[in-house]
């Protein structure tokens, strides 16, 4: 073989090798990009995942609008639930049922719960609310009294504090009107269709703190008792 014929066969080996390197680096290279992509989407989907398994903001904000509103059964204010604290509490005048309510994750205007009730053991379903201020309705196969309620207004007129007496009004130092408004304020998101709260005469006396804690009975059918302390200048209602 002459010289030139050795010198083209030289190049064209040097070719395919310069080629055959080429396709191995850009093959690597698509390996590489895939594996990336693949990473990258596996981080996607954990985090879609890991959104749909944790309650979110989106739970805090519906969460939000259900324990700031009274409700109550569409057509039958005597029928109320109450959203507070992980739990939510149903009344229908006559029985009251507390379910505990642990929100597990969140979607479009809805909670994913797991229920606790006694002697229902665990539920899991969904808590929906649908509509805008004014209209919000909330439904769940979940509650025990109605399988909806609709955002109510609370109570129309003052809610009346009655029976009071000494030394009660001494120790919560003479504020009969902040006790009056601490009371009205809760019975309007609470206890709707109460019209006034008799001071029970029990009160509870923490000589160390100087906290006072006194109970009071509603007027609706359920005759909700209210627990009322007062501390630092500051009455705190629960039911």
């Amino acid at each position: 073989m002459d010289r030139k014929n050795k010198v083209m066969l030289i190049a064209a080996i040097g070719a395919v090798a310069i080629l055959v390197a080429s396709s191995a680096a850009r093959c690597a290279t698509v390996r590489a990009s895939d594996d990336g992509d693949g990473r990258q989407q596996s981080a996607v989907e954990q985090e879609a995942k890991d959104e749909a398994e944790s309650p979110g903001e989106g739970s805090d904000s519906i969460m939000s609008v259900l324990e700031s509103h009274a409700w109550q059964a569409d057509g039958d204010a005597s029928k109320t639930i109450a959203f507070k604290d992980g739990r939510f509490v149903e009344s229908d005048g006559t029985d009251t049922r507390v379910t505990a309510c642990d929100v597990t994750g969140s979607g479009d205007g809805s909670l994913d719960v797991t229920l606790i009730r006694d002697g229902d053991g665990k539920k899991r379903t969904v808590i929906s609310l649908s509509g805008e201020e004014g209209s919000y309705r909330v439904s769940c196969d979940g509650f025990a009294m109605a399988g909806e309620y609709v955002q109510g207004s609370g109570a129309e007129g003052p809610i009346a504090v009655l029976g009071l007496a000494e030394p009660y009004t001494t120790l919560i130092d003479g504020k009969r009107d902040e006790l009056a408004s601490a009371v009205a304020a809760y019975c309007r998101d609470n206890v709707p269709t109460a019209t006034k709260a008799t001071f029970d005469g029990e009160v509870y006396l923490d000589t160390g703190s100087g906290r006072t804690v006194a109970t009071f009975t509603c007027d609706d059918k359920a005759e909700t008792i209210l627990s009322v302390a007062y501390s630092d200048g500051e009455f705190a209602v629960s039911g």
